[in-house]
């Protein structure tokens, strides 16, 4: 559970806490001169249920219709939960009926709730309201769960009980502060400024607005590793200050809040005692129609400062069943000691993560101009946007307008970034065989996402004369699925326009390229695989390979014969290799401007004109396809077609086809060239540009 999720989560106890603190004092059945008896008998109905309750003292202002009451005091029956109120004043309201009160105007001063022992997850929270302005509430007079405070929700439980039995038109509460500190740990604290919410109503909230909200935690700890070197490395002396080196503590701070379509019912029911149950508590419930914040931004000492234009969250949803009160105790232990945890710990600790993950959903999360900047490095998203997570699976992440630049000047840029169907379920399996993987433990990987893309990479790089000069990828796409098995039976890569720079050490043909004065190169490549169930062939085309201003090479080809078995896992691929079969091959070749170069600069160092060196390799070619027809009939069309692409550089196409089956091992396994003249028969085309 995420660290903001803890801190909502905390301020909804407090709002509802307030609330509570108003169904606790609902004791409107005032007269001129019984109200201290009644309230007194409101105190007494309190204390019956063994908590301990006091106040100092109650007056009635008759022109108001009102009632006022100081000093006061509760304790739950543990002594785990205690509220303090300075001043309650209720105006405008009506004689109770069915132990139920109504009010026009209910004021708070001087709100203090502090809760420890297992309600506080075995440390203390508090919470500080200075004032809270309640409009036409409508409430129990005296506590419906009081009984059931006891265990690590019980003061959320009684919260959440009293909300849902209570109404109010609208709850404005100037300043919230509010301190959790967890045993053994660093205090978090976070301070809600001008929170209005409106339509309270049995569980529900139609709106709540914050005005601003800032919180500060503490940051995990390096490991112990890194911390012995760092301390080795500094070795202050006497005197020294303390090293400072590792993050110790964040501070943010949200300019606008406003969430929409608010539910506490999935909440009241993971509070249930002895743990959620029932298919409720197995199905997703949604907390939070929609979330919208304004500017944001964190700081870390010694670290990074992040912050992000506004954020959107839509549809937040919880499966209760997920968050029972062991598994997130299990999981906030193993926070505080990680990163140091034993094999088996970090094996439990991927577990209950996964499955508190699996517990979270919401249609769509995102997040505009997020900012990052440490030590001279700058970063820049545009948008950041997850899309549909449930059940542990993310549909899709997507980052658009990446920027960076180092502290020395160099920059980078990336148009897009999207991962398709993010298991995170398969991602923990991955992540649980990290310290002892098997050998076929990379097969997972086709299950932890279907796709990747990126568009627009932009990245320095190059030395000396080059060192300004980036390399860029236009577009890099990988998808791929099917469900027969662990393997994947349709694949698709594209990768598009990258372009780099070019120098002598990087070979043919960017030799050709360099002496024509081109210093850059662009390269695309291409692969497209996918399986028919029903001919049993798989089909891989294209596979294409192309040089701007060289040349471009596509290859088509079939295997026949394959069994379903083969993408069942690996050892079903290597059992289903013997009955596969060679299919037709066709290899194109076209020519893009690296024929005109070659012959332009071998003709140059021959100190010939470039058709009189044309001309010596066109009959060097026609002698060798000459040779080869008396080896085998099909060389004369592969001669001829070959021959006439030297004259005129253009397409080249050649076709092999099996004269019969062909099995795919025996030809891999042969080194034999005559193997392939005589399992396949050749044709060949040329066309002129």
């Amino acid at each position: 559970m995420s660290r903001k999720f803890g801190l909502r989560i905390a301020g909804a106890i407090g709002l509802v806490a307030v609330l509570c603190v108003a169904g606790w004092y609902g004791f409107l059945a005032w007269s001129r001169t019984k109200v201290r008896a009644e309230v007194d008998a409101v105190f007494a109905g309190i204390r019956d249920t063994g908590a301990k309750a006091s106040f100092t003292d109650a007056t009635f202002d008759p022109k108001e219709m009102g009632i006022t009451v100081t000093g006061i005091s509760i304790l739950s029956p543990d002594g785990a939960a205690r509220v303090k109120v300075d001043r309650l004043s209720a105006r405008g309201g009506e004689r109770p009926n069915d132990r139920r009160v109504a009010v026009d105007a209910l004021d708070l001063d001087g709100v203090e709730i502090a809760l420890t022992g297992e309600a506080a997850a075995g440390g203390t929270i508090t919470y500080t309201l200075p004032q809270v302005m309640i409009d036409r509430y409508n409430g129990p007079m005296t506590l419906v769960a009081a009984g059931e405070g006891n265990g690590p929700f019980g003061a959320l439980r009684v919260a959440l009980r009293q909300l849902a039995a209570t109404t109010a038109a609208k709850v404005t509460i100037p300043e919230a502060r509010g301190r959790i500190t967890p045993a053994g740990a660093a205090p978090s604290e976070f301070t809600y400024r001008n929170l209005a919410a409106e339509g309270v109503n049995a569980g529900l909230i139609r709106s709540m607005v914050v005005d601003t909200i800032t919180f500060s935690f503490p940051l995990p700890p390096l490991p112990q590793a890194q911390i012995g070197d760092s301390a080795k490395d500094a070795q202050p002396g006497a005197g020294a200050a303390p090293d400072k080196t590792a993050p110790s503590r964040a501070t943010a701070q949200i300019d606008g809040y406003v969430a929409a379509q608010i539910d506490t019912a999935p909440l009241l029911l993971m509070t249930q005692p002895g743990g959620p149950s029932g298919k409720a508590a197995e199905t997703y419930g949604r907390i939070v129609g929609k979330v919208v914040t304004g500017p944001y931004k964190m700081t870390q000492e010694n670290g990074p400062t992040q912050g992000a234009q506004s954020i959107l969250l839509e549809n937040m949803a919880i499966r209760p069943a997920s968050f029972d009160a062991q598994r997130i105790a299990t999981f906030e232990a193993l926070g505080r000691k990680a990163p140091d945890l034993s094999p088996e710990e970090s094996r439990r600790f991927i577990e209950v993560t996964r499955d508190l993950a699996g517990g979270l959903a919401f249609t769509t999360y995102a997040i505009t101009n997020a900012t990052s900047e440490q030590q001279g490095a700058k970063g820049k998203v545009a948008m950041v946007r997850l899309e549909g997570l449930a059940n542990g699976v993310l549909d899709g992440a997507t980052l658009e307008g990446v920027e960076g630049v180092t502290p020395g000047g160099g920059a980078a840029k990336m148009a897009r970034f999207a991962v398709r169907q993010l298991d995170f379920n398969q991602l923990t399996r991955l992540a649980a065989e990290a310290d002892a993987p098997s050998p076929l433990s990379a097969l997972v990987l086709f299950k932890v996402f279907s796709g990747v893309e990126m568009k627009g990479l932009e990245v320095p790089y190059g030395e000396g004369q080059q060192s300004n000069e980036p390399v860029k990828i236009g577009t890099f796409a990988l998808s791929w699925g099917g469900s027969l098995g662990a393997l994947p039976s349709y694949l698709d890569f594209t990768l598009a326009d990258v372009s780099g720079p070019i120098n002598a050490d990087d070979g043919e043909p960017f030799t050709y390229l360099l002496r024509a004065g081109i210093t850059r190169a662009t390269i695309s490549m291409g692969l497209k695989a996918a399986y028919d169930i029903n001919d049993r062939t798989l089909t891989i085309a294209p596979v294409t390979t192309e040089v701007k201003d060289a040349f471009r090479v596509n290859l088509e080809s079939t295997l026949a014969d394959v069994p379903d078995a083969a993408f069942t896992d690996a050892a079903g691929f290597i059992s289903a290799l013997p009955a596969v079969a060679a299919g037709p091959v066709k290899v194109t070749l076209t020519d893009l401007g690296l024929a005109k170069l070659i012959f332009a600069q071998m003709a140059a160092a021959a100190g010939v004109s470039e058709d009189e060196y044309r001309n010596e390799v066109v009959a060097l070619a026609e002698g060798f396809a000459a040779e080869l027809k008396a080896v085998s009939p099909d060389a004369e069309s592969v001669g001829e077609a070959v021959v006439a692409f030297l004259r005129k550089p253009g397409t080249l196409t050649v076709t092999a086809t099996p004269k019969g089956r062909v099995p795919l091992l025996a030809l891999a396994g042969s080194d034999d060239p005559s193997v392939v003249l005589e399992a396949f028969r050749f044709s060949a085309t040329a066309t002129a540009p």
